[in-house]
Protein backbone atom coordinates (compact mmCIF):
# COMPACT_ATOMS: atom_id res chain seq x y z
CA UNK A 1 0.00 0.00 0.00
CA UNK A 2 1.06 3.27 -0.92
CA UNK A 3 1.16 6.54 1.01
CA UNK A 4 -0.66 8.33 -2.17
CA UNK A 5 -3.10 5.22 -2.37
CA UNK A 6 -3.76 4.97 1.44
CA UNK A 7 -4.26 9.53 1.76
CA UNK A 8 -5.61 9.34 -2.09
CA UNK A 9 -9.31 9.24 -3.74
CA UNK A 10 -9.51 5.27 -4.50
CA UNK A 11 -13.05 4.84 -4.43
CA UNK A 12 -14.53 1.81 -5.04
CA UNK A 13 -18.16 1.06 -3.89
CA UNK A 14 -18.68 -2.57 -4.21
CA UNK A 15 -15.20 -2.67 -1.33
CA UNK A 16 -15.93 -0.24 0.69
CA UNK A 17 -18.48 -0.24 3.72
CA UNK A 18 -22.18 -0.60 2.83
CA UNK A 19 -24.97 -1.79 5.09
CA UNK A 20 -24.82 -5.00 6.39
CA UNK A 21 -21.84 -6.00 4.71
CA UNK A 22 -19.07 -7.40 7.14
CA UNK A 23 -16.83 -4.05 6.77
CA UNK A 24 -20.23 -2.62 8.30
CA UNK A 25 -20.41 -5.58 10.82
CA UNK A 26 -16.42 -4.73 11.85
CA UNK A 27 -17.83 -0.59 12.56
CA UNK A 28 -20.83 -1.93 14.83
CA UNK A 29 -18.36 -4.65 16.91
CA UNK A 30 -16.00 -1.50 17.13
CA UNK A 31 -18.61 0.86 18.50
CA UNK A 32 -19.80 -2.09 20.77
CA UNK A 33 -16.53 -2.74 22.39
CA UNK A 34 -15.91 1.20 22.71
CA UNK A 35 -18.70 1.37 24.58
CA UNK A 36 -18.10 -1.82 26.67
CA UNK A 37 -14.33 -0.18 27.42
CA UNK A 38 -15.99 2.85 28.73
CA UNK A 39 -18.68 1.24 30.52
CA UNK A 40 -15.68 -1.10 32.65
CA UNK A 41 -12.61 1.40 32.96
CA UNK A 42 -14.26 5.03 33.42
CA UNK A 43 -13.73 4.97 37.22
CA UNK A 44 -10.28 3.90 37.30
CA UNK A 45 -9.31 6.69 34.40
CA UNK A 46 -11.14 9.49 36.39
CA UNK A 47 -9.17 7.96 39.62
CA UNK A 48 -5.90 7.72 37.85
CA UNK A 49 -3.77 10.79 38.36
CA UNK A 50 -3.00 10.62 34.01
CA UNK A 51 -6.72 11.55 33.19
CA UNK A 52 -5.85 15.05 32.20
CA UNK A 53 -3.28 13.66 30.39
CA UNK A 54 -5.43 11.33 28.43
CA UNK A 55 -7.61 14.50 27.70
CA UNK A 56 -4.93 16.61 26.05
CA UNK A 57 -4.20 13.64 23.84
CA UNK A 58 -7.97 12.89 22.97
CA UNK A 59 -8.01 16.70 22.09
CA UNK A 60 -4.94 16.82 19.82
CA UNK A 61 -6.55 13.40 18.17
CA UNK A 62 -9.79 15.29 17.56
CA UNK A 63 -7.68 18.07 16.26
CA UNK A 64 -5.90 15.97 14.14
CA UNK A 65 -9.10 13.94 12.68
CA UNK A 66 -11.11 17.08 11.83
CA UNK A 67 -8.20 18.81 10.10
CA UNK A 68 -7.33 15.85 8.07
CA UNK A 69 -10.79 15.29 7.33
CA UNK A 70 -11.21 18.59 5.85
CA UNK A 71 -7.36 18.55 3.93
CA UNK A 72 -8.41 14.94 2.75
CA UNK A 73 -12.22 16.62 1.11
CA UNK A 74 -10.84 19.58 -0.54
CA UNK A 75 -7.97 17.86 -2.39
CA UNK A 76 -10.86 15.57 -4.14
CA UNK A 77 -11.53 18.50 -4.83
CA UNK A 78 -14.99 18.47 -1.99
CA UNK A 79 -16.43 21.52 -0.57
CA UNK A 80 -15.86 20.60 3.35
CA UNK A 81 -16.70 22.72 6.39
CA UNK A 82 -16.96 21.62 9.76
CA UNK A 83 -20.83 21.58 9.56
CA UNK A 84 -22.14 18.32 10.18
CA UNK A 85 -23.57 17.06 12.99
CA UNK A 86 -20.45 15.19 13.82
CA UNK A 87 -18.58 18.23 13.48
CA UNK A 88 -20.69 19.78 16.08
CA UNK A 89 -19.98 16.93 18.47
CA UNK A 90 -16.45 17.20 17.52
CA UNK A 91 -15.85 20.89 18.94
CA UNK A 92 -18.67 19.93 21.63
CA UNK A 93 -16.42 17.32 22.98
CA UNK A 94 -13.10 18.75 22.92
CA UNK A 95 -14.99 21.69 24.85
CA UNK A 96 -16.07 19.34 27.33
CA UNK A 97 -12.41 17.99 27.93
CA UNK A 98 -10.92 21.29 28.32
CA UNK A 99 -13.54 22.35 30.98
CA UNK A 100 -15.52 19.67 32.24
CA UNK A 101 -18.82 22.12 32.02
CA UNK A 102 -21.83 19.96 32.39
CA UNK A 103 -23.87 22.39 30.66
CA UNK A 104 -21.63 21.44 27.20
CA UNK A 105 -21.98 17.69 28.21
CA UNK A 106 -25.72 18.18 27.71
CA UNK A 107 -25.08 18.89 24.04
CA UNK A 108 -22.25 16.39 23.63
CA UNK A 109 -23.86 13.62 25.33
CA UNK A 110 -26.57 14.01 22.25
CA UNK A 111 -24.70 14.95 19.82
CA UNK A 112 -22.10 12.75 20.07
CA UNK A 113 -23.81 9.14 21.58
CA UNK A 114 -26.98 9.87 18.81
CA UNK A 115 -24.37 11.31 15.87
CA UNK A 116 -22.13 8.83 16.28
CA UNK A 117 -23.83 5.93 17.14
CA UNK A 118 -26.37 7.13 13.73
CA UNK A 119 -23.15 7.11 11.76
CA UNK A 120 -22.00 3.38 12.63
CA UNK A 121 -25.54 1.82 12.13
CA UNK A 122 -26.20 3.61 8.86
CA UNK A 123 -22.88 4.79 7.54
CA UNK A 124 -22.15 6.78 4.33
CA UNK A 125 -18.86 6.15 3.11
CA UNK A 126 -18.59 7.73 -0.01
CA UNK A 127 -16.81 4.89 -1.51
CA UNK A 128 -13.24 4.54 0.48
CA UNK A 129 -11.88 1.06 1.34
CA UNK A 130 -9.89 -0.14 4.05
CA UNK A 131 -6.79 0.70 1.76
CA UNK A 132 -7.67 4.02 2.15
CA UNK A 133 -7.28 6.52 5.83
CA UNK A 134 -10.90 7.51 5.63
CA UNK A 135 -11.86 3.69 6.30
CA UNK A 136 -10.31 3.94 9.80
CA UNK A 137 -10.76 7.88 10.46
CA UNK A 138 -14.15 7.18 10.39
CA UNK A 139 -15.23 4.59 12.63
CA UNK A 140 -12.43 5.67 14.72
CA UNK A 141 -14.22 9.34 15.12
CA UNK A 142 -17.42 8.52 15.16
CA UNK A 143 -16.38 6.05 18.25
CA UNK A 144 -14.48 8.77 20.00
CA UNK A 145 -17.29 11.16 19.98
CA UNK A 146 -19.90 8.60 21.72
CA UNK A 147 -17.38 7.49 24.37
CA UNK A 148 -16.08 10.84 25.91
CA UNK A 149 -20.01 11.83 26.53
CA UNK A 150 -20.39 8.66 27.73
CA UNK A 151 -17.34 8.47 29.85
CA UNK A 152 -18.42 12.07 31.75
CA UNK A 153 -22.16 10.20 32.30
CA UNK A 154 -20.26 7.26 34.11
CA UNK A 155 -16.94 9.28 35.50
CA UNK A 156 -18.52 12.09 36.47
CA UNK A 157 -22.53 11.17 36.81
CA UNK A 158 -23.46 14.18 34.59
CA UNK A 159 -26.80 13.69 33.78
CA UNK A 160 -29.93 16.05 31.73
CA UNK A 161 -33.45 15.89 32.18
CA UNK A 162 -36.17 16.25 29.91
CA UNK A 163 -36.86 19.82 29.98
CA UNK A 164 -32.95 20.08 28.54
CA UNK A 165 -33.69 17.27 25.91
CA UNK A 166 -36.87 19.04 24.75
CA UNK A 167 -34.33 22.65 24.87
CA UNK A 168 -31.87 20.99 22.63
CA UNK A 169 -33.75 19.46 20.28
CA UNK A 170 -35.88 22.34 19.67
CA UNK A 171 -32.55 24.95 19.41
CA UNK A 172 -31.34 21.22 17.16
CA UNK A 173 -34.67 22.11 15.00
CA UNK A 174 -34.21 26.08 14.91
CA UNK A 175 -30.49 25.60 14.16
CA UNK A 176 -31.77 23.07 11.70
CA UNK A 177 -33.31 25.23 9.89
CA UNK A 178 -30.25 27.60 9.42
CA UNK A 179 -28.40 24.68 8.02
CA UNK A 180 -31.02 24.40 5.50
CA UNK A 181 -30.75 27.81 4.22
CA UNK A 182 -26.90 27.30 4.11
CA UNK A 183 -26.97 23.87 2.33
CA UNK A 184 -29.39 25.98 -0.63
CA UNK A 185 -27.41 28.49 -1.01
CA UNK A 186 -23.86 26.37 -1.33
CA UNK A 187 -25.84 24.24 -4.02
CA UNK A 188 -27.30 27.29 -5.83
CA UNK A 189 -23.81 28.43 -5.78
CA UNK A 190 -22.87 25.47 -7.61
CA UNK A 191 -21.23 23.26 -4.75
CA UNK A 192 -22.58 19.91 -3.81
CA UNK A 193 -23.84 20.54 -0.17
CA UNK A 194 -26.03 18.12 2.43
CA UNK A 195 -25.07 19.17 5.64
CA UNK A 196 -27.42 17.29 8.49
CA UNK A 197 -28.68 15.46 5.16
CA UNK A 198 -31.49 17.66 5.21
CA UNK A 199 -30.99 19.24 1.59
CA UNK A 200 -32.11 16.39 -0.09
CA UNK A 201 -32.43 12.20 0.29
CA UNK A 202 -28.56 11.09 0.37
CA UNK A 203 -28.90 8.86 -2.68
CA UNK A 204 -28.02 5.72 -0.07
CA UNK A 205 -31.47 5.53 0.94
CA UNK A 206 -33.31 7.96 -1.88
CA UNK A 207 -35.09 4.30 -3.09
CA UNK A 208 -37.19 4.01 0.58
CA UNK A 209 -38.70 7.39 0.26
CA UNK A 210 -41.49 8.51 -2.12
CA UNK A 211 -40.81 12.03 -1.98
CA UNK A 212 -38.63 14.64 0.05
CA UNK A 213 -41.24 15.65 2.67
CA UNK A 214 -41.92 12.46 4.08
CA UNK A 215 -38.19 11.94 4.22
CA UNK A 216 -37.78 15.66 6.47
CA UNK A 217 -40.93 14.20 8.72
CA UNK A 218 -39.12 10.79 8.86
CA UNK A 219 -35.81 12.63 10.10
CA UNK A 220 -37.05 14.76 12.14
CA UNK A 221 -39.37 12.16 13.94
CA UNK A 222 -36.34 9.73 14.02
CA UNK A 223 -34.10 12.59 16.15
CA UNK A 224 -36.81 13.06 18.61
CA UNK A 225 -37.48 9.34 19.06
CA UNK A 226 -33.86 8.18 19.44
CA UNK A 227 -33.39 11.09 21.78
CA UNK A 228 -36.25 10.14 24.03
CA UNK A 229 -34.91 6.15 23.58
CA UNK A 230 -31.37 7.74 25.01
CA UNK A 231 -32.94 9.65 27.38
CA UNK A 232 -34.85 6.64 29.12
CA UNK A 233 -32.31 4.12 28.42
CA UNK A 234 -29.68 6.33 30.24
CA UNK A 235 -32.13 7.39 32.86
CA UNK A 236 -34.30 4.22 33.91
CA UNK A 237 -35.38 6.43 37.18
CA UNK A 238 -37.32 8.15 34.94
CA UNK A 239 -39.37 5.97 33.95
CA UNK A 240 -40.33 4.98 36.86
CA UNK A 241 -41.43 8.58 37.89
CA UNK A 242 -43.43 8.71 34.82
CA UNK A 243 -45.31 5.44 35.78
CA UNK A 244 -46.00 6.61 39.02
CA UNK A 245 -47.34 9.81 38.03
Amino acid sequence: MSFNKFFGHDIDPEKAVNLLNIHHFFYMVFGMFTIYSILKFSDKIKESDKENLIKKILVLVFIILEITYHIHNWTYPRLSLPLHICSFAVLLNITLLLTNKKSVFEYAFFYGILGGGMALLVPFSIGYTYLNFRYYHYFILHSLIIAVPLYYYVAYNYRVTYTVLLRIFRESMILAVGILILDNFLNFAGYNANYWFIAYIPKDINSIFSNYFLYILVFVSTVFITMNLLFFITHPSKIKEKIHL
